[in-house]
């Protein structure tokens, strides 16, 4: 009887550890698009996480973004801050959360571009770094 009950609390910690991990993985770049409408160019550009991408007179922090694990729908979400520098004021025009799958819910409101996210990835820098030191040899 000991020997089931131990089997049993087993069987629940290794269930429960599945069950209640977070199905988001931390991504360290974020694929943008940005869609000029007077030039009607699309543009398409990757932001390392803590940095900014000028994008016409926008300028577009990311500050977070996670990507959904791979055995959960596919997801990506960012956290990001886009400024408007086109007056002699920069203000904020968005601050918040953008999703991949759906870019109208929480969208940029600007007459001249549209922003929205592609995907979130995490980029290892090891491997990038191994692999510029190669193509300089």
């Amino acid at each position: 009887m000991k020997l089931i009950d131990l089997i049993f609390v087993i069987i629940f910690f290794l269930f429960s550890k599945i069950a209640f991990s977070s199905q988001w993985i931390e991504g360290n770049k974020l694929v943008i698009q940005g869609l000029d409408k007077i030039t009607a160019r699309i543009q398409t550009f990757e932001v390392d996480v803590g940095q900014t991408y000028k994008f016409g007179v926008l300028d577009i922090f990311v500050e977070r973004c996670v990507f959904s694990k791979p055995i959960f729908k596919p997801e990506s979400l960012a956290f990001i801050k886009i400024k408007d520098n086109s007056d002699r004021l920069s203000e904020v025009k968005f601050n918040g959360w953008m999703f991949a799958s759906s870019p109208a819910l929480n969208a940029l409101e600007n007459s001249v571009y549209d922003v929205s996210i592609l995907a979130c990835k995490k980029v290892d820098k090891q491997l990038k770094k191994s692999l510029s030191v190669e193509g300089k040899k």
